[in-house]
Order: C-alpha cells, then structure tokens, then sequence
C-alpha cells in the first residue's frame, strides 16, 4: 500500500512538473509577441509624430521623437528591446522621411550623419534607460526579499511562541501546523513525526530534518509561498521540533525523578513508621501478655487486658491509617457519592471524637446537602476534631462552624492552641509531616496514634470526593482547619422541604 502510494505521488509530481514546464513555455512565447508589439506600436507612434510635424518643422529635426520610443521601451522592456528599437527606428526613419523616400538609400552625406547620430543617441538612451531599469528592479527585488525574510522570520517566531507554550508534543505540532497553514495561506497544514512520508491526495510533503526523529510538513496545493521559501523555513523549524521533542524528554526524566524520590521518602517514613509507631504497641501488648503468663491479681489483670485492647486498637488505627494513604496515594480511593447533610456528618463526628472535651456547636441546621461519600467526610471530621481536641489548653472548648456562600458550602473546624509555626505551614498535609508543639504537625493519626497521617488522609478523602482542605492560623494561637465543597443542584426532596 505505501509502495502504491509512493509511486502514484511520484506520477502525480511528474504531471504537476510537465504542466509547470509547458505553461513556462507558452508565457516565454506570449511575452516575446507582446515585447515585438509593443516595438512596433512606438515606432509607428512616433512615425506618425514625425509625419505630422514634418511641414512646418522638417523631418530631420524631428528625429527626437524616435529617441521618445527607444527610452520607452528601454523603461519597459530592457536594454535587448530598446536597441531593437533603435535599430527600426533609423530604418523607418531612413525609408519614410529621407531622400530618396521608400528605399533604403541615401542621398546626402548630412542624411547619413544625421541617422549615425540618431542610431547611436537611441543606444545610448536605451542603455541609460535600461541601466536605470535594472537597478530599479534589483531594488525591487531586494525589497522583496526583505520581506520574505521577514515573513519567514515572523513564522520561525510563532513556531516558537507555540512550542514554548508549555503543551505536549502533539499538541505543539497541532498549534505549529495551524500557524504554517495561516502564515502561507494553506487550507491546510500538518506536522506530524512519522518514519515515511504519506501525504493526501491534496497535500505536498516537505521534509523538517528533525533529529529526534522523522518529521514532516504537510500543506495543501493551494499554499501560497514558493517551495523555495517553504523549504528554507523547513530545517529551522526542524531543529524548534528537536527543541520541543528534547525537553518533554527532560521533562519525563523530572517526573520519574521526582517520583523516584518520593517513593524513597515515603518508603523511609513507612520504614520509621513501622519501626517506631509499631513498636510501642506491639512492646506494650508483649509485656501485657508476658505478664499474663506469669499469673497476676485480679486487679492487675484487668489493668493488663485493658492495656492489650487499648494498644491493639492502637495499632489497628495506624494498620487502617497506613491503608487509607496507600489507596490514597494510588488514586483508589472510590468514594461512594451520594446527597450528603453536612451538618449531620459534622455532628455524628463530633459526637465519637469529643472525648469529654468542650464542643461549641455552631454549624447552620440549613446547609445546603453536597454530593459525596458520608462515611468518608465523618472520617475526616472526626481526624480534625480529634486533633483539635489535643492541641486546645484545657478548658478551651473547640469551635465548629460553617455556612455557605460564594456557591460553596464550608464547614471550619478551629482550635485555642499554640498554632502552627509558619515554616510548617506548607508541609502539614504532607503524609509522616510532624512539627507541631514539638510533637505532632497538627496531626492526629486517630485516636492519638501521631503518626503523621491525619491531616494527609483528610486532604486525600476531601479532595477524592470534590472538595478542598486549607489551613488558616493566626499570628501567635489558634488553628482553623476550612473543608468546603461546592453547591450542586438540589435535589427535589430538600428542595421541597
């Protein structure tokens, strides 16, 4: 099929070339006719000047006139022409209007002085003309091709400004393509990286000499640049490709990079994460145990079995934790969505996570419900408000809030603590981040556990089910954590009540 296809675009190219060649020739044959009559009108022009004027003036003063057609044609046509038409004028001039008249002969020496020095003004007029003319065309064309180059410049500029544009590949050589086809009048054009060339039907192909790979430029007939000019823009435009290619390249090599790197952080801080948060449970439900073993009082045995069951939740809370982020961190998240009364979440949360410790209440009965996972949200309430629980001074009752505006609905959880410095500020969602009070970085990890989970797991549940977690602290005290989601249409049943 490629060799068909080949060979057909090479026929189609030989019968594009053929045309080509023959409509040359018929303009080369077309424009000889039109310079030969044009001679011949401005000889016979001023003929007839001189055949008017000869009564009252005399012909041989009257020869000026020739000179009139010789730096005409020179202007018009070139040097060729214009001896060409010198040379016909003194032979007119001879066979019409000097003695002996219609016969190329004369009859005074004067008349032969007077058609020498009418043949050689002519030529020097039609030189002078015609040097004049060429300098004026070369001017032209210097013209001309300054502002080729600058047209071809300005393109290489847009080629440019569309593959620092920041996109991929693809779509840099889709804005390239768009910006040939506009700045060469194409209909179309394409760029596209491929081994062999396969051009449509109505398209040319021109090779870019991309190093990083085969590329090509398709444009369709109807372009109106000349292969030339279209071929010299191609190399640079060949090496803004390799440019473009290179540094998404670069830029593969950063992202693996960096997520070699933080693969290596988070499998360190899983590693002290098992090291250290695992071991204290699992020492105090060994040494529980060991006791057991060795028979203890009544009185002690309850006191051991209540250490087992509570370092057992302990550890079971950092297991379902260390869980939680790895199906985060994996985007395995899967809420289950559904129409979700905040205030009723918040409230549930608040209830399990409170532990004795003063609540302030204060979140609108009349929020506007959100499509999310409920269990999800209770989770992350309960995280927020288990920390804020451990970092208020006693007595310092923790506040909840909300409301909705802006098209979103907000619900804001706020400690009276120390705060949070503000070189930690950036780094508490961040999973094992611990800087708070010189524990914990504003991290509950659940029921107490300061693994450096919480706030991580908060921000992945939140933002997995639509919404956004920041963190607001004042200068010196108090911290406000703001979870908010936005306003989607009601559905009919709370729309109606």
């Amino acid at each position: 099929m490629k060799d068909w296809r080949v060979g057909s675009g090479a026929l189609r190219a030989g019968r594009d070339l053929a045309r080509q060649r023959g409509e040359r020739e018929h303009a080369s044959v077309r424009g000889v006719a039109l310079v030969g009559i044009e001679i011949v009108a401005a000889v016979a022009i001023a003929s007839g000047g001189v055949a008017a004027l000869q009564s009252s003036t005399g012909a041989q003063g009257l020869a000026i006139l020739y000179l009139l057609a010789v730096l005409a044609i020179a202007i018009r046509r070139g040097l060729v022409p214009a001896l060409i038409t010198a040379v016909l004028s003194s032979l007119t001039f001879n066979y019409f209007f000097l003695p002996p008249h219609h016969q190329l002969a004369i009859a005074h020496s004067q008349d032969v002085v007077e058609l020498v020095v009418l043949l050689i003004a002519a030529v020097v007029v039609g030189r002078l003309a015609a040097v004049a003319r060429e300098r004026a065309a070369e001017a032209e064309n210097r013209a001309g091709l300054a502002a080729d180059r600058e047209r071809e410049a300005k393109l290489l500029a847009e080629v440019a400004s569309a593959i620092l544009a920041g996109e991929s590949v693809g779509a840099q050589l889709e804005s390239i393509g768009k910006r040939i086809a506009a700045a060469t009048g194409a209909e179309r054009a394409r760029v596209v990286l491929e081994r062999v060339p396969a051009p449509r039907a109505d398209e040319i192909n021109v090779p870019l000499h991309a190093r990083a790979g085969n590329a090509w430029l398709y444009l369709t007939h109807d372009v109106g640049w000349e292969r030339a000019a279209i071929d010299r823009v191609a190399e640079p435009i060949g090496r803004l490709i390799d440019v473009a290619v290179e540094r998404e390249r670069v830029s593969e090599r950063e992202a693996d990079t960096e997520a070699a790197r933080r693969a290596e952080v988070t499998k360190t801080a899983i590693l002290h994460a098992i090291s250290h948060d695992l071991r204290s449970p699992l020492t105090a439900i060994t040494t529980a145990g060991s006791a057991l073993a060795l028979g203890v009082s009544e009185a002690e045995r309850a006191e051991l079995i209540e250490v087992i069951e509570a370092e057992s939740a302990r550890l079971a809370k950092l297991v379902d934790d260390l869980l939680d982020l790895s199906r985060i961190e994996s985007g395995a998240v899967a809420p289950q969505a559904d129409w979700c009364d905040l205030h009723d979440v918040v409230a549930s949360a608040a209830a399990h996570a409170a532990g004795g410790h003063t609540i302030e209440f204060r979140l609108p009965a009349e929020l506007p419900l959100v499509r999310a996972d409920a269990a999800q949200l209770e989770r992350v309430f309960s995280n927020l408000i288990e920390n804020a629980v451990k970092f208020s001074p006693p007595g310092a009752p923790v506040r909840i809030t909300g409301g909705a505006s802006a098209g979103r609905v907000a619900v804001r959880v706020a400690d009276q603590g120390s705060g949070i410095p503000r070189r930690y500020r950036s780094q508490v969602f961040e999973p094992f981040f611990r800087g708070r009070g010189g524990a914990g970085s504003g991290d509950s990890g659940g029921a107490g556990t300061g693994s450096g989970l919480g706030l991580a797991i908060c921000r992945g549940f939140v933002e997995a089910n639509g919404g956004r977690i920041v963190l607001q602290t004042g200068r010196d005290t108090g911290t406000i954590f703001t979870v908010s989601f936005p306003v989607a249409g009601q559905p009919a049943s709370a729309v109606g009540a």
